[in-house]
């Protein structure tokens, strides 16, 4: 497979063991108390990953960045992420709480619903992924995060048995939450401009991702992108403009160079290859481009990053 821009791990063990040193061997789901996961300062780097994940953060502070956008974790924070986001956490000091992760298949298999992780809003393209909820609301996910932790090591009940209870008591975490996830976003306007902003950041996010099935990498232009939202570029450029200050192209600009630093800094590819991997056909167009984003040719960034490094 050919080198991607950030480290994706396929299943859960190897995250595990790659980020944490854990060994696992339950592929398809894990609660872990924030504790296992690192002190003050930890840095976890950006990564992809399959699994869905829904964590509470009790106690602690510090940032989630996913897609390269910040995002705020204070005491009483609830935040979902859907596979293959990029993820990247630094903690300000000890959280406290869990983090539950598992994939797809251990909820399909389990579900009579052909897509079950629609019916719940936090996990659908475009979501808000984080919100910060009330000491009491806090409470009452914690008991749902800790029963589902008690029954993961249950000493007598048979694997099987676990994960069907397991599997129950998630749904019914989730549903808790989906309650106070509409409620805390009752406010927000979900306006048709809104929404075409979320679906314009998700086919951002997708374009990114690996594809197996596309034989030749699509280059992803205003018009491109306009042309798979249905609507007018101007309409487009002009809607980002509103609601996030930047046209689509400045966030196409910028997402394009996300990746080219991430590919730089994470991989052995030649400055060249890089290029031709983000779809410019002239390394010299390439360099033009970086440096008019970072202010600093790829080589340049690259031995800046060494020199870091040593």
């Amino acid at each position: 497979m050919e080198a991607q821009p950030i480290p994706y791990y396929d299943n859960l063990p190897d995250f595990l063991k790659a980020v944490k040193s854990i060994d696992s061997t339950n592929r398809c789901f894990g609660i872990f108390p924030f504790e296992q996961f690192g002190g003050p300062g930890e840095v976890i780097p950006p990564f992809r990953s399959s699994t869905y994940v829904a964590a509470l953060v009790t106690e602690g502070t510090g940032t989630i960045h996913l897609d390269g956008v910040p995002y705020s974790v204070q005491p009483g924070t609830l935040y979902f992420l859907r596979p293959w986001a990029v993820r990247s956490i630094h903690k300000a000091d000890q959280w406290h709480g869990y983090v539950v992760m598992f994939t797809s298949e251990f909820v399909t298999k389990r579900s009579v619903l052909s897509d079950p992780m629609q019916e719940y809003p936090f996990y659908r393209k475009g979501a808000q992924p984080l919100i910060h909820i009330t000491p009491e609301e806090t409470k009452e996910l914690q008991c749902q995060f800790e029963q589902i932790a008690i029954e993961s090591g249950h000493p007598t009940r048979s694997k099987a048995d676990r994960l069907d209870l397991i599997y129950h008591l998630l749904q019914a975490l989730m549903i808790k939450s989906r309650q106070i996830y509409r409620q805390t976003l009752s406010a927000i306007d979900y306006s048709q401009p809104v929404s075409l902003v979320e679906r314009f950041q998700s086919l951002l996010q997708m374009y990114y991702l690996p594809d197996p099935n596309q034989e030749t990498p699509v280059l992803l232009t205003v018009h491109e992108a306009a042309d798979r939202l249905h609507i007018h570029p101007h309409y487009l450029s002009d809607i980002l403009k509103k609601y996030t200050g930047k046209t689509a192209l400045q966030h196409i600009r910028e997402r394009t160079a996300f990746e080219a630093q991430s590919l730089i800094r994470n991989t052995n590819l030649t400055v060249a290859e890089v290029g031709y991997q983000l779809n410019f056909d002239d390394p010299s167009n390439f360099t033009k481009f970086f440096k008019s984003i970072t202010g600093m040719t790829p080589r340049a960034y690259r031995e800046q990053r060494y020199a870091l490094a040593a």
